[in-house]
């Protein structure tokens, strides 16, 4: 789209996270205290589970990068971005609404760690090319006009033998399917009041962030054909599907005592709702 058509939408979205950034609400101590910073760590690795089984730390797999330029994009509330400190690289961490920028600086200050905090956006990274070892971006480009831009400019950005580490939302999960669509789409007829599939999965995501006069602007899905059309110019691309719990699919999960543990068990490789992509330039 041309940048005169994406300005009111890119304008909501900054509004929209700003108000309430990505896992404010997961601590009932005054932001940015130490005990904050603790709670919402706690809650973001608990959370981020495969039925009861956390994920997310293995998924990624911080530790196994060190010594390395890292850049996050869209940082939220600095859980991720102190993770990459940790595990021992340089880390720049940018997002596209202020308040974010200064609540990972926060967490960052509270730890005693050093990095960089840019307010910016992911379809113009502000870096030369080939700046970064690494570029990590988990839930954020799907809320972007123009995501096949960001992931052109993660590529720019990229170090030859470079990595991305990205996670979308995938177009086939138990939460699109079950929550979504047949939850509060059909059911509660939501996809008629919303006008459509698209502003459906707009209005009924990221509820975390969401107020009743604050909606999600902006929220798309992918499926792994569009993910791997979107990130051909990569040299390997690898993609796992992660997070699935029974709330996820919606009036389905009624059934779900009728399914064998082994192969619920093994379920989200198939229907979770975060698609994690590593891909090698």
């Amino acid at each position: 789209m041309p940048l005169t058509e994406t300005e009111p939408i890119k304008k909501a979205i900054r509004r929209f996270w700003g108000n309430r950034p990505c896992g404010l609400i997961h601590s009932s101590q005054p932001v940015s205290t130490r005990e904050f910073f603790r709670e919402t760590e706690e809650h973001r690795f608990a959370i981020h589970t495969d039925w009861d089984l956390p994920f997310l730390k293995a998924a990624i797999g911080f530790e196994k990068h060190t010594g390395k330029q890292v850049l996050e994009i869209g940082s939220g509330i600095g859980v991720d971005a102190l993770e990459w400190k940790r595990a021992g690289n340089q880390v720049i961490a940018l997002d596209f609404n202020f308040p974010s920028c200064q609540l990972t600086r926060s967490r960052f200050t509270d730890a005693g760690a050093g990095g960089c905090f840019l307010n910016g956006d992911a379809e113009n990274l502000p870096f030369p090319d080939e700046s970064f070892d690494l570029i990590y971006s988990f839930g954020v480009l799907h809320h972007t006009p123009g995501t096949e831009k960001a992931v052109r400019e993660i590529h720019r950005c990229l170090k030859p033998r470079g990595a991305a580490i990205i996670m979308l939302y995938y177009k086939w999960s138990a939460k699109v399917l079950g929550e979504i669509l047949l939850g509060y789409g059909i059911r509660q007829r939501g996809l008629w009041r919303s006008g459509g599939v698209s502003n459906l999965i707009s209005r009924y995501t990221e509820f975390d962030s969401q107020t009743s006069d604050s909606i999600c602007p902006l929220t798309k899905v992918y499926s792994k054909a569009q993910i791997r059309k979107m990130f051909g110019p990569f040299r390997s691309v690898k993609i796992e599907l992660h997070y699935l719990w029974p709330g996820h699919f919606g009036p389905f999960r009624r059934l779900l005592p009728l399914v064998p543990q082994g192969t619920k068990r093994s379920l989200h490789r198939r229907l979770g709702w975060n698609a994690i992509i590593t891909a090698s330039k």
